[in-house]
């Protein structure tokens, strides 16, 4: 059943059941989708030394094709190792495995349309002042797509940031920022192919801000 937690299970990091093999993802509306164990969106992560505009020239290299995230990240100032995150085989269910690297302030994953053995794992959606949890399912990834999740310092490190996503990619499609959170997207397009670039910085009181920003493939409107 898919529960609400409060904002205090947040603001204390609780993470029951955590995993070293979580990953972040992206749903359809463009929220953070955590796989695996962790409550938390970028638990462990340091911030980053990179300033805002540093960063979002980042992820634009990074994620520009998530078909092809693997022959730049050697490159990347981030300093990332493979460490692809891999869900063991449960029951009749095979095992799971997502792409990815990590890094001592960030990770990057990339989802290219295959969640066929991610049916029930656990799952939660870090969204503003709360998260939702419950199984991979009736919340699932979407588009192929490019996850760069990283720390930076507090909350006010994220206006930079806004304004070098900005800077980089226009006027936002969708965008609200609040005292302690901010969320929103901008329609791009991507070696002429549409897609968004999604932001979700959520409420925290401990450690780091984490934010997620995401590149991913708009999927055709089914007829």
């Amino acid at each position: 059943m898919i529960s609400r937690i409060a904002i205090l299970a947040l603001g204390l990091g609780i993470a029951q059941g955590a995993s070293a093999q979580s990953v972040t993802l992206t749903v359809k509306d463009g929220r953070a989708l955590v796989v695996g164990g962790e409550t938390l969106l970028g638990a462990n992560l340091a911030a980053t030394d990179l300033d805002g505009a540093a960063i979002v020239a980042e992820f634009g290299r990074l994620c520009a094709d998530p078909e092809t995230v693997g022959d730049r990240v050697a490159s990347s100032p981030l300093r990332l190792s493979e460490a692809d995150a891999v869900f063991p085989a449960e029951g009749k269910q095979g095992e799971a495995r997502v792409k990815q690297w990590r890094g001592s302030a960030a990770t990057v994953s990339v989802w290219t349309g295959d969640d066929a053995n991610l049916k029930n794992r656990a799952i939660t959606m870090p969204s503003r002042a709360g998260a939702t949890t419950g199984p991979y399912g009736p919340f699932r990834a979407s588009g192929k797509q490019c996850n760069l999740v990283f720390g930076v310092r507090d909350f006010a490190s994220v206006a930079p940031i806004i304004e070098a996503l900005r800077t980089t990619y226009g006027e936002p499609g969708k965008l609200v920022v609040k005292n302690t959170f901010a969320d929103g997207f901008w329609a791009v397009s991507t070696g002429g192919v549409s897609a968004r670039v999604n932001l979700n910085a959520p409420t925290t009181r401990n450690g780091p801000q984490p934010v997620h920003l995401s590149m991913q493939m708009v999927e055709p409107a089914t007829k």
